[in-house]
């Protein structure tokens, strides 16, 4: 099966995690899929090419409740300097945007002012990746979430993939929760990625 090869994909690119130390634990991967073409992004900037069609982005997280994530059509944060700090961090969980549960609407909120969080809370009854979720060992599962169209928050307008031109951005980090009231005010790692876009064949 199709989703069983995607796994297996992800597995074998995550078995050693080499990113993270053994002391450290945590952390995330990120793959994205479309058809039989995975592609796993390198640390620091990367860009992969995409048909303008449905692909999916799978997210191994390691030890971690989720990630956050900042889809946008504007490269600001993903040139963000390695040792410059993520804009609002301190703040981030305020700046989430309500999204479907189960990723109903197969889409990807696209805004320059607010963030996803896609999460696994084994204790709640819902989350925003496809309704799929695959746990593989302590601490680690994969969650898929499948984009068949952009959603533009500020437009409140969705939008097919092939009537998208634009080069996509996509800005991943984890944070850690350090101070008395909770608020993830520590990076703890981050992923970026641009999409570009080709004629389908």
């Amino acid at each position: 099966m199709k989703w069983f090869r995607e796994i297996i994909f992800l597995l074998i690119g995550s078995c050693c995690l080499s990113e993270f130390s053994a002391a450290q634990q945590k952390g995330f991967s990120i793959r994205i899929v479309q058809e039989d073409a995975v592609h796993s992004p390198e640390p620091g900037t990367s860009t992969i090419l995409l048909q303008q069609k449905t692909f999916k982005i799978q997210v191994l997280l390691q030890h971690l409740d989720g990630v956050y994530v900042f889809a946008s059509l504007h490269d600001s944060l993903y040139n963000l300097p390695v040792q410059q700090a993520v804009p609002g961090l301190s703040n981030i969980a305020d700046l989430v945007m309500a999204e479907e549960a189960f990723n109903k609407d197969k889409e990807l909120l696209v805004a320059d002012d607010g963030w996803s969080y896609w999460f696994f809370d084994p204790s709640l009854d819902w989350h925003r990746f496809n309704k799929k979720i695959v746990l593989l060992d302590s601490g680690r599962v994969v969650g898929t979430k499948t984009v068949k169209q952009l959603y533009f928050v500020a437009d409140q307008e969705s939008v097919k993939l092939k009537e998208n031109k634009q080069p996509l951005y996509l800005f991943f980090v984890a944070t850690v929760k350090v101070d008395e009231n909770g608020s993830p005010v520590q990076e703890l790692y981050r992923r970026r990625i641009k999409i570009e876009w080709r004629e389908e064949d």
